[in-house]
């Protein structure tokens, strides 16, 4: 590609090619000078076929296929890279010069994880050759001040994550196995149970190929929550989870790392993801060194990781330990510039917001052209936006209903017609699903019992800001867990239900599934699902639960008492839960397609 008027290159025979031609015409369709554009062999020769460049462009664009044509392209590309490193560290320089005139103080730098931005910052004076002692800062060119490197920590959860899932198996430093196999074990095992314990793990992140860059997915899979499920399911005595606990071990490490590259709020529950201070240094220093020795042993293959190929989610979080400690010594106790460290303001989640926002303002297009990121940009500036519905002037009010005064219910199926059904074929439709309680087909397992204990627990926290009496609340929550599985996750406090409260939940999950197996809840015919529900859960509740009650049935109305109330409050809370999760599992079993062909054809209608 050349510029009219612009010198001859020395070498044409070696010159890197330009970018497709319909990407040119883009460009210099937005460019205000127009320029006249054409390769390097002047005369205007016309835009080529794409299938005509093989890494180089010799000006007449052949369409050899000779072997050499691979070693001219990876040379070139090489070159390519070298010379857009050292370009790229020079409009850092530039850009801190033009910062530091406009009285800014820059005093770290955060990237993704390319090789070339590592390569940028080491030509800015940064060394990570040797791995016990990295060299994490450069100097400032003008005020000679350091400058902290921080590779965004997002990226390197998610190339962590995909180190674990392209190699399946990483020993560590103890010889223990940390195996990409058992999360998908976790997954299967919570698609035949139909109950999550405690994680947000499902299929869509065990085959993420499609969605690589979604952060999320890495962050609920190498998460807290999954690695007390392991942990839990091998106490349990599931053989496919015997030897999960490096895996859970290198889950919950990782998690506690990324908390504390992520920490917003000074007063966060979890310790690791409070900010780090005076208050948090001396823990949050002695957890990171120990981290850090933790990565250095890691292997794959006998070779340690460092020095393999899927280093750079390791490396990138070994320098972000290493610049944290001294941006902390050297910024706060030194200098006095803070008081505290909220490692929130360090990521480049800031940028990519940015970019989702001009991205948003295309519409269909999420691929801008200079001229429409140029326009986006202002409307951005002047706050020129759409804001959501609920947060405007004006509401919507369109949600009332228009009730209506007859005797027979009516209801809509799926082609939209109205089918009438009389209360007596109602009442009729209810007693033919009757729960038959002495039935052992309807058994729960182990597994399902424990996840109901700890679901329990959150329908009494749920119960507590709505019940008043304080004998129904002392009711709800007992002295101690009947959830193995809410003991390992009890790192701060949780509500423990009562002894009826599981009971209660349990026969609701029991006559849940038989419903949901027999009739379905997404039935279309089927009105008042929650009530149907909750009514024929109580005809089959054991007398253990009433008599729990004691003399406080008798301090209302027979009819409409405490306990009626309370056991409804407790099935609502619960049958609300449960619907909502099965609603979002039927979500989940859908192909998502959306970010496939992305730029071919846009989201596939989806």
């Amino acid at each position: 590609m050349g510029v009219e008027g612009a010198p001859e290159p020395e070498e044409p025979d070696k010159v890197p090619i330009p970018p497709e031609p319909n990407v040119l015409r883009s460009i210099c369709q937005n460019l205000n000078t127009n320029p006249n554009v054409d390769f390097f062999q002047r005369g205007k020769a016309p835009f080529k076929s794409p299938d005509c460049y093989n890494g180089t462009s010799n000006g007449k664009c052949n369409y050899s296929t000779d072997k050499r044509h691979d070693f001219i392209a990876k040379t070139a590309h090489d070159q390519f890279l070298a010379k857009a490193t050292d370009e790229k560290a020079s409009l850092v320089k530039s850009c801190l010069q033009f910062v530091h005139e406009s009285g800014v103080t820059v005093l770290s730098v955060t990237f993704d994880g390319a090789p070339a931005n590592f390569q940028m910052v080491q030509i800015l004076g940064a060394d990570f050759a040797e791995f016990n002692s990295l060299k994490t800062s450069f100097q400032h060119p003008i005020t000679d001040d350091l400058i902290f490197i921080f590779p965004d920590a997002c990226h390197m959860l998610k190339l962590v994550r995909n180190c674990l899932a392209t190699y399946s198996l990483i020993t560590d430093g103890d010889g223990g196995k940390i195996e990409w196999k058992f999360l998908e074990k976790l997954v299967e095992l919570q698609c035949e149970e139909g109950l999550h314990a405690g994680t947000k793990i499902r299929t869509r992140h065990i085959k993420f190929a499609k969605e690589k860059m979604k952060v999320r997915l890495a962050a609920q899979t190498l998460s807290k929550s999954v690695s007390d499920a392991l942990l839990f399911l091998k106490e349990s005595g599931k053989t496919v989870f015997i030897g999960a606990a490096a895996t859970a071990k290198f889950i919950k490490i990782f998690n506690d790392l990324f908390d504390m590259f992520n920490s917003k709020n000074r007063l966060a529950k979890y310790f690791y993801k409070k900010p780090l201070s005076p208050v948090t240094k001396n823990e949050f220093f002695r957890y990171l060194i120990e981290i850090k020795e933790y990565i250095k042993q890691l292997k794959i293959n006998n070779r340690a990781i460092l020095n393999s190929g899927r280093k750079t989610g390791f490396l990138g979080f070994m320098i972000c330990i290493e610049s944290l400690i001294q941006y902390y010594e050297h910024y706060v106790e030194e200098k006095g510039f803070l008081k505290y460290i909220s490692t929130y303001k360090l990521s480049q989640d800031h940028l990519e917001l940015f970019f989702g926002a001009i991205r948003s303002k295309g519409g269909f297009n999420n691929n801008p052209t200079a001229r429409q990121f140029e326009a986006a940009y202002k409307r951005l500036i002047v706050h020129h936006e759409i804001k959501s519905g609920d947060t405007g002037n004006v509401i919507n009010l369109d949600s009332t209903t228009i009730l209506n005064c007859s005797s027979r219910g009516v209801t809509t199926n799926a082609s939209g017609e109205e089918n009438i059904v009389s209360f007596e074929e109602e009442l009729k439709y209810m007693d033919e699903f009757d729960f038959q309680s002495q039935s052992s087909s309807w058994d729960l397992t182990d597994y399902v019992l424990d996840v109901v204990s700890y679901i329990s627990g959150f329908v009494v926290k749920s119960l507590n800001k709505s019940v008043t009496c304080m004998q129904c609340l002392r009711l709800l929550e007992g002295d101690r867990t009947f959830s193995k599985l809410q003991q390992q996750k009890e790192y701060r406090h949780l509500y423990r239900a009562s002894q009826m409260v599981v009971s209660v939940c349990q026969n609701a999950e029991k006559y849940f599934r038989y419903f949901h197996k027999t009739t379905g809840i997404f039935n279309k015919n089927i009105e008042n699902l929650p009530q149907i529900l909750i009514v024929n859960t109580m005809r089959n509740l054991p007398s253990s639960v009433m008599d729990v009650f004691g003399d406080h049935l008798y301090d209302d109305d027979p009819l409409d008492n405490h306990f009626h109330k309370l056991v409804k409050l407790i099935l609502k809370g619960y049958f609300k839960l449960r619907i909502h999760h099965e609603a979002r599992k039927s979500v989940d079993k859908i192909d998502r397609i959306r970010t496939s062909l992305n730029k071919t054809i846009l989201f596939k209608n989806q």
